[in-house]
């Protein structure tokens, strides 16, 4: 079908002031029928098309446009929608559907609320995908899945609008006709499984350094690949690492998980199998090797049914930070001098706690444990939520054994605001069993508690009967700008144990895979060592923020953990206090950190300052609005005395400030002068990052490369790091388009790309920059909609016109073109101007064109046409052609 939007507007444009030049001099009855005599534009009859369609005001000519959908004011999607003549769907509706067919139901003529005299070819499949009960109407049932219906005849009351000039259709249908839904519910006749394509996604680092000690070169594999084949998604994560001295060398290939997934729609499920972990709701979270089944809560809407955690640090110098989460290297990333957020981890399971190392430039190492637990499990009324799993335990430390289980866990939202669940775990040394019950409590927040009775046999032959209390409490004070993100209490008896302690193989030790071997000289860290004598007994956690209105705002982060037989404690806590004075952005942290067999606290307080400079510029706009950049000035101190002060700029550059910089100058009072620089790049086909550090005692470079890779059906396309979930993004011959909000993200030579971290049963809107298109490219339509299941790589398909732009003066038998003929190439199509002249898109050199300006053969003919190879070169190229 014709995409005749630019056009048709032309065309209005044209004939609307010649009608509005013959009626200025005349007297008329307003409700009349106004006709347009095409007389007036030529004397000659034939060098006017058929322009009836034209007559009334507004009219426009029907054929395929890309709309907005609107359902009752809510956006659906952007859609290629078939428009028709309204006048001549109204007459053969009115053959066809008996007006009595249903006694006591009102029938209308189908209501068009526009002046445009089309109507939307809307089929029962496309009633279904709007939600709406077409089963309450038997008429439909005697349609073709693929035949117009009249709306206001089939459904009562209903009605559609098409705003030519925004490209808007909105569908008005009354609520009676509609089923019952949940706000921002998605069919699953909706969801995108994806494509057939395998994925690979890396991240490479390392550093080489230079000290008295002599020199050292370290290496980081993080390898994450898939394949995604007829909605199973094959995934393998995999780590290798490599250290290397003048003494010593050691290297580690670590197999993290493999796991196969699908997708169970009816269940709104996941089936795994393979490696992954348990969840964490009802049990302490675990990794394992099996099959598991488990509810997933992504499949509801949001209004029916999320966490995280965030990770504050201060570093003293271009500092590698490393993340393990259960014995496995989940993070790994080098980041500048002062405080640093990191808040993009994707965790192996929803809890187990996160230990941060960071590594200094100089070899000095600061070590935080991150509380890290699921928040309160309350659920909606009637919905539930459950995983049954079984297979062998499986954790990161060769100092476990790997004890076969099984294990089921149940989640129901029950009347008056309350939630109940609990689950059962059994292994060859092991039995446990959890009930507890979830309460809203309104104003007052929301809080859970459960009781965890265990039986277990310990490595060494002893039986343990004990209990474990949990008890969890959030609530978001907004008024007061207070959120009490979590807060946990935990007490367990002297004999109660957890699956993974029973799955230890001796009493007491050192986990030798947390031992950071990768650096044989460190020795290993306290809190790498564990004793199932001391078992544990209390724990309490607290994560609470406020804003301060204008003043700033404060966090807290805080955790304490007792042992039975043993009086000593583990204690963290870390507070920060930011806000601004005038321009000027400052922030105060302070961190406490001591563990068990610790002889003292780890204690460290910063002050970090940022001031923008373009204040100190007078062309003020150019520096902040396209490339930041800003002085920044940390300081910081322990509990050792050991201070440091680090004064420096930082900024972006690029169009799309994807070039990232940052240079300082700094000293500490062990390491004396030292001084930094980064550049961190985020490109179409990868994120790479560089860095330099130096003081009087070593020297260090540290680089990194990340991406990702996806083979599919059309090619291979290089992209950023992937997410699990992402979008290919095909624009077939448009290269090096930008993707709107994606930065540094454009189509390759061949016009694809990736984006990736796509929300999974949501809709995720993608959008090219047409800005960017090079003066032979068209786009029909920029903006598209998807909606991808989890691991999906869904594709984004956007329809192309690649050629030349033409400006065409046609005649035939000597004469122009008649005015309002249509010209046709392939799909697309312009309309004649004057003189018989036509704007084309999308044109090759050379090519035949068909144009029409009435239904008899003698008005009809055919261009060929033919441009010189230098055509390629303008703009726009105007020629004349004869039409036969």
């Amino acid at each position: 079908m014709l995409k005749l939007q630019k056009n048709s507007q032309c065309l209005r444009a044209k004939l609307i002031p010649s009608i509005a030049f013959m009626l200025s001099g005349f007297s008329f009855d307003l409700h009349a029928e106004l006709y347009f005599n095409p007389a007036l534009l030529s004397g000659d009859p034939q060098e006017v098309a058929d322009l009836s369609r034209f007559e009334k005001n507004g009219s426009q000519q029907p054929g395929s446009y890309i709309v907005d959908v609107y359902l009752n004011k809510a956006f659906i999607s952007s859609k290629s929608i078939n428009f028709l003549v309204r006048d001549e769907v109204e007459e053969t509706a009115s053959q066809s559907v008996s007006k009595d067919a249903q006694p006591g139901i009102e029938t209308t003529e189908n209501v068009a609320m526009d002046n445009t005299g089309l109507t939307a070819c809307i089929t029962t499949q496309a009633l279904e995908k709007l939600n709406v009960n077409t089963a309450a109407f038997p008429e439909l049932a005697a349609l073709a899945a693929d035949e117009c219906v009249p709306l206001g005849t089939m459904i009562p009351r209903a009605s559609t609008t098409f705003d030519f000039q925004k490209m808007r259709l909105d569908i008005s249908i009354p609520q009676v006709a509609m089923k019952t839904q949940a706000r921002g519910y998605i069919p699953p006749e909706q969801w995108d499984h994806g494509i057939n394509a395998a994925l690979f996604n890396y991240s490479v680092s390392g550093d080489s350094s230079k000290g008295k000690e002599g020199e050292s070169d370290r290496y980081y594999l993080n390898l994450n690949s898939g394949l995604n084949l007829s909605g199973w998604r094959l995934r393998d994560y995999s780590t290798w690492s490599r250290y290397s001295s003048d003494s010593r060398s050691f290297q580690q290939w670590q197999h993290v998980k493999t796991y196969l997934q699908r997708t169970i729609v009816p269940l709104r499920s996941e089936l795994t199998l393979g490696d992954t972990s348990t969840s964490g709701e009802v049990f302490e979270g675990f990794g394992f090797q099996g099959i598991q089944l488990a509810s997933d809560d992504n499949m509801y809407p949001d209004s029916m049914r999320g966490f995280a955690p965030v990770v504050r640090g201060i570093a003293s110098s271009n500092a590698r930070v490393s993340i393990r989460q259960r014995g496995y290297v989940i993070y790994q990333a080098y980041v500048a001098q002062g405080a640093f957020v990191i808040n993009d981890i994707y965790p192996m399971s929803s809890s187990g706690d996160l230990e941060v190392t960071v590594t200094e430039a100089n070899g000095s190492k600061q070590i935080f444990t991150v509380p890290y637990s699921s928040v309160p499990i309350l659920q909606r009324e009637g919905h539930v939520k459950y995983s049954v799993t079984a297979g062998k335990y499986r954790s990161g430390s060769d100092q476990d054994d790997s004890p076969t289980f099984a294990q089921g866990t149940l989640v129901w939202g029950t009347p008056h605001n309350t939630t109940v669940y609990g689950g059962a775990q059994y292994a060859d040394n092991y039995r446990a069993f959890n009930l507890g019950v979830g309460l809203n409590l309104g104003t007052w927040g929301a809080v859970s508690a459960d009781v965890t009775h265990a039986d277990s046999t310990l490595a060494d032959g002893s039986q343990h009967q004990g209990q474990s209390l949990h008890f969890h409490y959030a609530r978001s004070l907004n008024s007061l700008g207070t959120t009490f993100q979590l807060t946990g209490y935990h007490y367990s008896t002297q004999g109660f144990h957890t699956l993974a302690e029973t799955a230890r193989k001796r009493m007491s030790g050192w986990d030798t895979e947390n031992s950071h071997e990768d650096e044989p000289q460190a020795r290993p860290s306290y809190a790498d060592y564990y004793n199932l004598h001391n078992t544990k007994r209390q724990r309490l956690e607290a994560n609470v923020s406020q804003r301060l209105g204008r003043y700033g705002s404060v966090y807290l982060l805080g955790s304490r953990q007792t042992y039975w037989n043993n009086s000593s404690a583990n204690n963290s806590l870390q507070a920060g206090f930011s806000s601004s004075i005038g321009r000027v952005s400052y922030s105060l942290s302070y961190g406490y950190r001591r563990i068990t067999g610790q002889p003292r606290a780890d204690q460290t307080v910063a002050l970090t300052l940022s001031l923008p400079l373009d204040s100190w510029f007078g062309d003020r706009d150019r520096l902040s609005v396209h490339h930041p950049v800003y002085a920044n000035i940390n300081t910081s101190r322990d509990n050792n005395g050991t201070t440091s002060q680090q004064v420096g700029i930082s900024g972006t550059w690029l169009d799309d400030n994807n070039l990232s910089w940052n240079v300082s100058q700094g000293r500490t009072s062990l390491g004396g002068e030292s001084g930094n620089a980064n550049l961190n790049y985020q490109g179409a086909y990868g994120n790479s990052n560089v860095g330099y550090s130096h003081s009087s005692h070593y020297r260090q470079v540290n680089y990194g490369l990340s991406g990702g890779i996806v083979v599919h059906g059309e090619g291979l396309t290089l992209s950023q790091p992937l997410g699990d979930t992402n979008v290919l993004v095909a624009a077939p011959g448009a290269g090096n388009v930008a993707v709107e909000n994606q930065t540094g993200v454009h189509t390759d030579s061949r016009g694809y790309a990736v984006l990736p971290y796509a929300m999974v049963y949501r809709e995720n809107r993608v959008a090219l920059d047409t800005t960017t298109l090079d003066d032979h490219t068209d786009i029909e339509g920029a903006v598209n909609r998807v909606v991808p299941s989890r691991g999906a790589l869904v594709k984004a398909d956007f329809k192309t016109r690649v050629g030349l732009r033409v400006l065409m003066t046609l005649t035939h038998n000597g004469k122009p073109l008649p005015f309002g003929a249509t010209v046709t190439s392939g799909e697309s199509g312009s309309i004649v101007g004057d003189d018989g002249q036509v704007y084309l898109s999308g044109l090759p050199l050379s090519g035949k064109l068909q144009a029409q300006w009435g239904k008899d053969a003698g008005q009809q003919c055919v261009v060929s046409y033919h441009l010189p190879k230098k055509a390629i070169e303008e703009t726009l190229i105007q020629i004349a052609a004869d039409c036969r």
